[in-house]
């Protein structure tokens, strides 16, 4: 149950703890909370993405160990959310959160006001390992469709994610998509692309400590403003795939139609399933009702017309 925002922060915390949540700093308070709850943090990021905030296993060991901070609008809601899950009144933790240091001028929002780390479900800091890639060059094409199609195996892991697009040029001589990769959890994971048709991978560039992929896919010739391309590729895993619960895709642009599928195996198939919706940075997730169906063909899936720009996905529950 958690604790009723009229309660004091420190209302049944041991005296450490208290005081570290009233005093801060942050890491310290969040790591002594975490201990103090018996939580793992597999167990808090499967609390957290239950009430619609994903957050990898490297980014809240990261903030447990003061080595990142809290910054932005997705990151201050994910630290709301992670203040219900350990049972603390509302902002006791957002208050020792330092105001955000500036951005980099490539991940500011687009004037839809996705920015394209929210549109990842990433921290802006992780895309530092991209360099040499333009991170913005994707919204020289349109997006006539998008379906991402994620495949898990019995042991619950994301064994593949396929992606076909359509997609219309807006000027000439556009001959590239940026395609970002990201796991659920952080780690030895190692996230890599399997299979590409109608394009080839380019430049590639890869986050160290968080796996974020991003891949140059190139064209089979540049296109003309008008022109229309179709294109598809597969990510997958050269290590262990992680554990997921959940498919998303970020847009910073309108789409005609977007479609998130997945298909289960019949050893693992999940007890409830649902679809979300961050329109912008900073929003909370719209979780949507009702449940998700998972048919005899064991897949689920949402399918969006005239998408508008933000966060799209699915996240299931599996006990």
């Amino acid at each position: 149950m958690e604790a009723s925002a009229l309660e004091p922060a420190d209302a049944d915390l041991p005296a450490e703890v208290a005081a570290a949540v009233r005093e801060g700093p942050f890491d310290m308070a969040f790591d002594l909370v975490i201990r103090h709850r018996g939580l793992s943090l597999e167990g808090l990021q499967r609390r957290m993405a239950i009430r619609g905030a994903q957050v990898s296993l490297a980014t809240l060991s990261y903030w447990r160990r003061g080595r990142r901070h809290p910054e932005g609008g997705r990151s201050l809601h994910a630290v709301r959310v992670a203040e219900g899950c350990l049972g603390l009144p509302a902002d006791a933790l957002t208050t020792l959160v330092a105001p955000a240091r500036p951005r980099a001028r490539r991940t500011e929002p687009w004037p839809s006001g996705v920015s394209l780390a929210s549109a990842l479900g990433a921290e802006p800091t992780e895309l530092g390992s991209c360099d040499g890639i333009d991170l913005d060059g994707n919204a020289r094409l349109a997006i006539a469709s998008v379906h991402q199609r994620a495949t898990l195996t019995a042991d619950r892991t994301e064994a593949s994610v396929r992606t076909e697009m359509v997609v219309t040029s807006r000027e000439d001589g556009v001959d590239r998509w940026v395609s970002f990769f990201r796991p659920q959890t952080g780690g030895a994971h190692h996230p890599a692309l399997r299979s590409a048709h109608g394009c080839r991978p380019g430049r590639i560039r890869r986050d160290p400590s968080s796996e974020l992929l991003a891949v140059e896919l190139r064209f089979d010739y540049p296109l003309r403003a008008g022109d229309t391309y179709v294109f598809d590729f597969d990510f997958g895993y050269d290590g262990e795939p992680p554990e997921t619960s959940y498919l998303q895709f970020g847009i910073r642009a309108p789409a005609r139609q977007l479609v998130l599928q997945a298909h289960f195996d019949p050893a693992a198939v999940p007890v409830r399933c649902y679809r979300y919706h961050r329109p912008r940075d900073g929003s909370p997730d719209v979780v949507g009702e009702p449940e998700l169906p998972v048919g005899p063909s064991l897949t689920s899936h949402i399918a969006v017309l005239d998408a508008q720009p933000g966060v799209y996905g699915m996240v299931w529950e599996w006990d």
